[in-house]
């Protein structure tokens, strides 16, 4: 989870995206570039009932993630990330031995995802494009037999499949031929596909009650979803977690009750509930980030997922496709990275705990990483003057999130905005005359320019929906940045001229792209993609007028906040 996630509680969309090829491209007329790279994001754990006996099962720096127990208990289904792409792998949980089913099946890459045992534990039904670039489809594969059929073969995304108890059915969320979710069941045969809900929002992630006579689901009626129960046919659909203010998801259903992944303390964790929504308690650490509950049969056992050991390091990989090289690591998060001028340091901010977070500097040989901030409020986003000489951050305190300027040593930390009770995202112009960044005003996020000359603030973009996260192009003609509009539930990359005019959208994307940088010869934005299948991102290019998109980073863990040394280095 990346640190800016986890300060500001801004709501994300839950979006469908399309896959895309997981092969890497070279980004022409560029230096080295820097990201954030995020290890150990999900790995699969399980626990006891009470919420004690915690055990990893995998050993990843990838992302594993939707584990399931198999019916007896011997085995956990789940997805890995490898070469780009999602796949379907099987554990032994006593000697730890992996079957890599995906390929078993003998599946093309693409995605395969969000497994579940037949109640017999002879089949497995998951999520998977049965084409490379096609939709997403309910996929059952018999263990024995080693075939798999398509069980909703048409142009909807269906996700999360889950198993009736007594294996006659199976329960998914579905974007139909209107779009949007909802909750479908089709018979294990693949016949008679039924639509269960229909409300405004969205519905999915169902699961059934143990007797098979209801169905618990996940709703987005607004702008936090809550745990519904509704009868196994869609009638009497009830909301039974009620919160309006918090993210309830992810029910996973026994006889201890309806296990659930809320934020309702802050952290995601692991929480259960009886099937009324009564009795609401945490099972996992408050401390850890724990999502996607399942239960065993004998509802004994849950596996989940948790980025307990998660942590972040910045890299820099040279754009001639040679292997990246890790600058900084340890226990904590390490993102933002911002070079200097020179190319001879880089700034960035580093989060041990959720609750602190520091403007760093580093060589760029990754020696004498040093504290700027020093735990004064919570400290990120880090820009230096194109002199050199001063860095412009984001500081949090209890008054809000302001832009603060300090010397290149640390020195001198003084506010430049105090209006606003969210400023964030600051990048200098190359003249180092203004500094432009995102604020909330009035219920807005906007885009404004600072003059460091005589601290006059102008409102650049006026939309009212969200524009967040702007840069500077190198000749400073435009800035590039994150915009979501009416008719998109995601962000997209846009340009502006520095003057507010010449608005241009430079993606038409299904999934959010955020974090945008300018190559050093301006001809290209490298900004990172939310992928919503995997949770995770990857590095994207465009062409500074538009075009197609273009995969630049095919690892198999998340990459944030990408930043080109520049190109006089």
């Amino acid at each position: 989870m990346r640190f800016a996630a986890a300060v500001a509680p801004l709501a994300a969309a839950m979006v469908l995206v399309a896959s895309a090829s997981s092969a890497t491209v070279q980004a022409a007329g560029t230096g080295p570039l820097a990201y954030s790279s995020e290890l150990r994001a999900a790995e699969v754990y399980v626990m006891d009932a009470s919420g004690h006996g915690v055990k990893r099962l995998t050993d990843d720096a990838a992302p594993d993630r939707w584990p399931a127990l198999s019916p007896d208990g011997s085995k956990v289904a789940y997805a890995r990330k490898r070469n780009g792409s999602w796949g379907i792998f099987v554990m032994n949980v006593a000697s730890g031995a992996i079957e890599d089913l995906s390929a078993e099946a003998g599946l093309a890459p693409g995605f395969e995802g969000y497994p579940d045992w037949s109640p017999d534990g002879t089949k497995l039904a998951f999520s998977a494009q049965a084409h490379l670039g096609g939709p997403i489809d309910i996929l059952v594969y018999d263990l024995a037999s080693r075939s798999t059929q398509d069980l909703t073969a048409d142009l909807s995304n269906d996700l999360r499949p889950r198993w009736s108890p007594d294996g006659t059915k199976i329960a998914f969320g579905g974007s139909g031929s209107a779009g949007g979710l909802d909750v479908y069941t089709v018979n294990a045969d693949g016949s008679e596909l039924t639509r269960l809900t229909s409300a405004p929002g969205w519905q999915w992630e169902p699961v059934w009650s143990p007797d098979g006579r209801q169905i618990a689901f996940t709703s987005y009626p607004n702008e936090t979803t809550d745990i519904y129960v509704m009868n196994a046919d869609g009638s009497h659909a009830r909301d039974v977690s009620n919160t309006r203010t918090t993210n309830d998801s992810q029910p996973s259903w026994s006889d201890g009750g309806i296990a659930f992944r809320s934020d309702r303390t802050g952290i995601d964790g692991i929480y259960l509930m009886n099937g009324n929504g009564s009795n609401v308690h945490r099972l996992s650490s408050r401390r850890a980030y724990d999502e996607d509950p399942g239960w065993s049969r004998d509802g004994k056992q849950l596996v989940f997922t948790s980025g307990r050991e998660a942590h972040s390091t910045i890299t820099i990989a040279g754009m001639d496709g040679g292997a990246p090289r890790t600058l900084t690591s340890g226990q904590w998060f390490d993102v933002d990275p911002a070079w200097s001028p020179t190319g001879s340091r880089l700034a960035f901010t580093r989060s041990p705990v959720r609750t602190r977070s520091d403007i760093y500097v580093v060589d760029a040989d990754g020696a004498g990483a040093r504290n700027l901030t020093r735990g004064r409020g919570l400290n990120w986003s880090p820009s230096w003057s194109p002199d050199g000489k001063h860095i412009v951050f984001v500081r949090f305190e209890s008054f809000g999130a302001q832009l603060w300027l300090m010397r290149a040593d640390g020195s001198e930390q003084r506010p430049l905005t105090s209006i606003g009770r969210w400023n964030d995202h600051p990048s200098w112009s190359p003249d180092g005359s203004r500094i432009v960044f995102s604020a909330q005003r009035n219920g807005h996020t906007n885009l404004y320019v600072l003059s460091l000359r005589s601290g006059a603030q102008r409102r650049l973009t006026t939309d009212p929906n969200d524009d967040r996260a702007p840069s500077w192009s190198p000749d400073g003609r435009r800035i590039a940045f994150v915009a979501q509009r009416l008719d998109s539930n995601v962000t997209d990359i846009w340009t502006v001229n520095a003057d507010g005019s010449g608005l241009k959208p430079l993606t038409h994307a299904n999934s959010s792209n955020k974090a945008p940088t300018w190559s050093p010869d301006g001809t290209q934005i490298v900004y990172e993609k939310d992928e919503f299948f995997g949770h995770d991102t990857d590095l994207y290019t465009v062409n500074a007028d538009g075009g197609a998109e273009m995969v630049l980073s095919g690892l198999d863990w998340p990459q944030d906040t990408p930043a080109f040394q520049p190109s006089h280095s």
